[in-house]
């Protein structure tokens, strides 16, 4: 039991109250470091079974004490006081606003205005998993909280729940739809003195001190709340549907730009950040940014955290690293080095490697930060994932099962014969009436897209259009968010099965194109846009770093009938596009 109350121990006990700082946002401060172990409770220590994260959709229609707990939860978390280190708002302002330090990580000389997120860089994917782990076990402390207030009828059935209790994932690769718990203002659910209806904290956050929230300047400053899609001269409207109609827009596309990253990328580095160049996790996450925030609180980086979606989605971008490592077991962690664009604890230009502090999160000795090698493994945390049994398969095994669930979830619809041949697509409100099939064209074709930040309004998303008599019709997005503001950002986007799914004319053109025949439609007819998030276009001679290529890659289908086989890839060849993708 004791071992089992840990996690509990180093997240609360060593919180002793002191004096508001200089700050008016500033927390009560620690006299220890915050230890960030994750969940230790409902772990079979004997067998090593871990309780999974569950997908949220999954989560709000099964309902019960797992739902009820994580909703009243969430709920006593976001209204815990804002002055102190483990409320919401301390918590989601690590990430971003309001620029002050947590933990007692102060901004070192050299380090930037911002939060401690290393966006764009090489540990881009590890930092987020310890910041998840830590937003997780201070939510489970408030569920254990809420099970001890039940009646002796049902208290055993809410503390079993409390135990088993993780933090949920929005699987936006699968379903690019928001989560329809995440949709509705208010929510009823199942309290220790019966039904409670309550604010819906998915919904939103309300911040508690709307003078304080002001101070961080922006537009968004001006809400007392977070925000989706604001409608124009209306600041009362979290507009879901609108988030809802943005995400529909790109949901094929989030489900290509995962089973890219897996099945074309064979390295950590390249898989985790944009800034590799390669096919990675980094560009479908972006585009959830931009896409669900559409000019709200999850589009601007600096605030995104404190939008209720956010640890739904780093929830699955975890999740889908955890998925490539499970498959890549031989090489599950970077060993290259990269340069820091800076943070609010890192100076620019620091040297980061995979023994590289994770600021500010301490592990369990209370005196040294976490690492990307510290966090490698998601059991450290206590958590595994419906896809991820590694405590009674070997890793051969375990690759093979991972792999085949790749392909159900965000492969093709026809692989090449194989188990989703004739499929309907698994996009619900979407369907193939003729599948695409990977074997249309010879090779796999991709777009290469490069920018140097610096010329951006900060953030966008660039559109990939191929033109036609009919217009254009948008074949792949790289979405930059706000931060870095610096550096030369990459994307390698698959246009493969997007040309499949054309229809009208250009459907006809692109489908009757003879293979030595792909490129040159490509070279003349690839034009790139770069839009605001409220939809405005940014001329494209106003930045003159921006360039578009398109490669050709030798492609290797899956095996007949074998599940769980990825296609393979072989030498690429770049070729240049007319005006280099400007109309």
């Amino acid at each position: 039991m004791e071992k089992n109350k840990m996690w509990l121990r180093l997240a609360r006990l060593y919180m002793v109250a002191a004096a508001i700082g200089p700050c008016p946002w500033a927390g009560a401060q620690s006299t220890a470091p915050i230890a960030v172990v994750g969940v230790q409770t409902g772990i079979d220590t004997n067998a090593g079974q871990r309780p999974a994260r569950q997908n949220i959709n999954d989560l709000y229609a099964r309902g019960g004490p797992q739902w009820d707990l994580y909703v009243l939860a969430l709920s006593s978390l976001q209204t815990t006081n804002e002055t102190d280190e483990l409320s919401y708002f301390q918590i989601s302002g690590i990430h971003g606003l309001p620029f002050t330090s947590w933990n007692g990580v102060g901004q070192v000389a050299g380090g930037s205005m911002s939060g401690y997120c290393p966006h764009n860089e090489l540990i881009f994917a590890t930092w987020h998993r310890p910041y998840v782990a830590l937003f997780e076990q201070i939510l489970v402390s408030h569920a254990v909280s809420w099970a001890n207030q039940y009646p002796d009828s049902s208290a055993p059935a809410y503390q079993a729940a409390a135990q088993l209790l993780r933090q949920p994932y929005w699987d936006w690769a699968a379903d690019g739809r928001l989560p329809v718990a995440a949709t509705s203002p208010n929510v009823t659910v199942n309290g220790p003195k019966g039904a409670m209806s309550l604010r819906n904290p998915l919904y939103n956050y309300q911040f508690q001190q709307p003078a304080v929230e002001a101070s961080m300047g922006g537009p968004l400053a001006a809400y007392a709340e977070t925000i989706r899609c604001p409608l124009p001269g209306d600041p009362s409207i979290n507009n879901a549907t609108a988030s809802d109609v943005h995400m529909a827009v790109v949901q094929q596309q989030l489900r290509d730009y995962a089973y890219d990253a897996f099945t074309r990328t064979n390295t950590f580095d390249i898989m985790a950040y944009d800034a590799s160049g390669g096919a990675s996790f980094e560009n479908p996450h972006n585009l959830v940014h931009n896409s669900a925030g559409c000019g709200g609180t999850l589009g601007d980086i600096n605030w995104s955290a404190f939008d209720p979606l956010f640890m739904l989605h780093h929830c699955n971008t975890d999740r889908l690293i955890a998925m490539w490592q499970a498959i890549h077991y031989d090489n599950f962690m970077f060993t290259t080095s990269g340069v820091s664009n800076g943070q609010w604890g890192t100076a620019a230009k620091t040297v980061t490697t995979a023994d590289s502090p994770l600021k500010p999160f301490f592990q369990a000795d209370l005196a040294t930060l976490h690492t990307s090698n510290s966090v490698a493994a998601i059991k450290t945390f206590g958590y595994t994932y419906p896809e991820i049994n590694d405590w009674s398969t070997t890793p051969e095994e375990l690759a093979t099962y991972v792999r085949a669930q790749v392909n159900t979830l965000y492969g093709p619809d026809d692989l090449n014969g194989g188990a989703n041949s004739g499929s309907k697509s698994r996009i619900r409100g979407a369907r193939y009436d003729n599948p695409p099939s990977q074997q249309q064209f010879s090779k796999y074709y991709t777009a290469e897209v490069s920018v140097n930040r610096s010329e951006l309004p900060l953030p966008v998303t660039v559109n990939l259009v191929v033109s036609g008599d009919e217009g254009g019709v948008v074949l792949g997005r790289m979405a930059i968010l706000g931060m870095p503001s610096t550096g030369m950002t990459y994307a390698s986007i698959p246009i493969q099965r997007a040309m499949l799914r054309m229809t009208g004319n250009l459907s006809s053109v692109v489908k009757n194109l003879v293979p030595d025949k792909v490129i040159p439609f490509l070279q003349q007819n690839l034009m790139l846009e770069i839009r605001k998030n409220d939809g405005t276009t940014v001329p494209l001679d106003t930045v003159p770093s921006l360039q578009l290529e398109v490669q050709d890659l030798d492609y290797v289908p899956p095996a007949n009938n074998n599940s769980s086989a990825f296609p393979g890839f072989g030498k690429a060849t770049t070729w240049p596009v007319k005006g280099g993708g400007r109309c």
